[in-house]
């Protein structure tokens, strides 16, 4: 208990693994309440209105909100220039339009007034609002990347590690044969087999990811079990005949946590730099889903333009989601004083 509470001290401490559990929470609330949260609730943030190209950053429009007869959906978004209320009712000027209008508000008819905190794309799009469904989608691949690189990565490497001989050959064999596949190469493999919808794409691309990191938790694994399984505690479970799999999963794995925590983190790290990297070559998330990386390589021939904002944006975003994984990462591991194995 001691011991904990005073890696706790240690972790608090740190004000670069702080800065990261707290970004990484920011992100993940994003991801899970963040589209509710937009004004573009359009599936993707895709709601596009080239009279809004290139908008600079706290650019400020309002919108004339037609609802459908029932209440329950939009059915016309109708972009205003200026508009004023008079006893007649309002008086309007659709954008680029000179004439004036007059409609008289009801339940149906509404204004909304919508600001674009980080401006508007090429194509009229909210850029904050793509930023914020990027957040979903490169959490989604860090989180199943993770998943099946710690359901591969442990059992192998509690296997190799415990039992050693002919197991442990055939475990370093195929960690090797994956160590050597490039994770672009794999999933352009993955990608050219694949015979779906390009909505199921992003499922090629967890599994590419997946597969090329769980090496690193075997090996990670598998060098804490090399270390435990000589402990006298393994000795003792032994002499009191219990079975092997409640040594590795009851005894041994339990010690191997803090250790596989960091990892953990670190992977994730990882696997969102993987993604926003294959969806830059374009072998990611596909169009019109945003992706961190598919929006720095749509836009990064802007850098060092006016609108140089809609490259920086997403790469800013990879760079401090990424850093904030390691960060956490690096806090935890000095926290419990853990040694590389």
């Amino acid at each position: 208990m001691q011991a904990d509470l005073a890696s706790l001290r240690r972790f608090m401490k740190n004000k670069l693994a702080l800065f990261g559990g707290g970004f990484i929470v920011i992100l993940i609330l994003l991801s899970l309440i963040g589209h509710k949260l937009v004004t573009n609730t359009s599936p993707d943030a895709n709601n596009q209105n080239l009279s809004l190209r290139f908008k600079k950053p706290g650019y400020t429009t309002y919108y004339l909100v037609v609802l459908s007869k029932d209440n329950s959906d939009i059915d016309q978004l109708i972009l205003l220039d200026s508009f004023y209320h008079n006893q007649n009712g309002l008086n309007y000027k659709k954008y680029n339009s000179s004439d004036w209008k007059l409609s008289v508000l009801d339940s149906e008819m509404s204004i909304r007034k919508t600001v674009f905190y980080l401006g508007a794309d090429s194509l009229g799009r909210d850029v904050l609002c793509r930023l914020i469904h990027g957040a979903r989608i490169s959490l989604q691949v860090g989180f199943i990347a993770v998943i099946i690189s710690l359901l591969i990565g442990v059992f192998a490497g509690s296997i190799a590690g415990y039992y050693g001989g002919w197991r442990d050959q055939v475990v370093l064999y195929w960690m090797n044969v994956f160590w050597a596949i490039p994770t672009v190469l794999l999933a352009m493999v993955l990608l050219i087999s694949y015979k779906g919808t390009n909505e199921h794409q992003i499922y090629i691309v967890f599994l590419a990811v997946g597969l090329t990191m769980w090496v690193d938790t075997a090996r990670l694994i598998r060098g804490l079990f090399l270390q435990f399984k000589e402990r006298q505690f393994v000795e003792a479970t032994r002499s009191l005949g219990f079975s092997d799999s409640r040594i590795i999963f009851r005894h041994i794995l339990p010690n191997t946590l803090p250790s596989l925590i960091v990892m953990t983190a670190s992977n994730f790290a990882s696997a969102i730099l993987m993604e926003s990297g294959l969806s830059y070559l374009g072998l990611g998330v596909q169009p019109p889903a945003p992706s961190w990386g598919s929006m720095l390589r749509e836009y990064y021939s802007y850098l060092g333009t006016d609108v140089s904002y809609l490259a920086i944006f997403p790469g800013l975003a990879i760079t401090l989601a990424v850093f904030s994984f390691y960060s956490l990462g690096n806090g935890l591991r000095d926290s419990w004083d853990i040694k590389g194995a």
